[in-house]
C-alpha cells in the first residue's frame, strides 16, 4: 500500500471559514516578533514565540508540534513526515498535491526542497519541506495558515521562519 501522508504535508489545507475583521489580532506584533528557537522530532527552526503563543499539541501530520496565536486565527506546525517511497521533492508533490496547481500563488521545488503556498478560504497556506538526507531520509516541514488581509504583514515572518528550517536537536 502506497504511503499518503494524509494526502499531504502540503496543501492540506485546514478548511477553516476566515476570521471576521472583527476578530482578527492587532497586527502590531506581527511587526515586532520575539525570536526563538523550537526543537522537535530531530529538526529547528526559527519563530515568532509571543505570536505561535499557544501550544496546541501534537502536530495533524507525522510526528511534530503545533502552535496557534492565542485569538488562534493563525497555525504554525513544525513536523517531520517519513518517505517510505523515497519520493525526490519534485515526485512528492506530484503525487500528493491535494489542490490543482492552478490553485498554487508559489510553488518552488529543488533537489532538497520543496515549497508550495496559495489562499483559500481568505487564508494563506505556506508548505515547506526540507530533505536533509535526499530522497533516502524523512522530510522535515513546516506549514503556516494566516489571514489573507495580513500577508504583507506576515511575509518577513514567514520568510524567516522558512529559511531557518534546519536539522537540530
Amino acid at each position: 500500500m502506497k504511503f499518503r501522508p494524509m494526502i499531504l504535508a502540503l496543501a492540506l489545507v485546514v478548511a477553516r471559514a476566515a476570521v471576521p475583521a472583527a476578530a482578527q489580532m492587532d497586527v502590531q506584533p506581527l511587526a515586532s516578533p520575539r525570536w526563538v528557537v523550537l526543537a522537535e522530532a530531530g529538526m529547528a527552526v526559527d519563530y515568532p514565540a509571543n505570536l505561535f503563543s499557544v501550544d496546541a499539541g501534537a502536530s495533524t501530520r507525522g510526528t511534530g508540534r503545533r502552535l496557534q496565536t492565542a485569538d488562534g486565527r493563525a497555525d504554525f506546525m513544525l513536523f517531520v513526515l517519513p518517505n517510505r517511497d523515497r519520493e525526490s521533492p519534485r515526485r512528492f508533490v506530484r503525487n500528493h498535491l491535494a489542490l490543482p496547481q492552478a490553485q498554487l500563488d508559489y510553488q518552488r521545488i529543488t533537489d532538497r526542497f520543496f515549497v508550495v503556498s496559495g489562499i483559500q478560504s481568505g487564508r494563506v497556506f505556506y508548505s515547506r519541506c526540507n530533505y536533509p538526507r535526499g530522497s533516502s531520509g524523512p522530510m522535515q516541514c513546516i506549514y503556516l495558515l494566516y489571514p489573507r488581509a495580513e500577508t504583507r504583514a506576515w511575509d518577513p515572518i514567514v520568510t524567516r521562519i522558512s529559511r531557518s528550517l534546519r536539522p537540530g536537536a
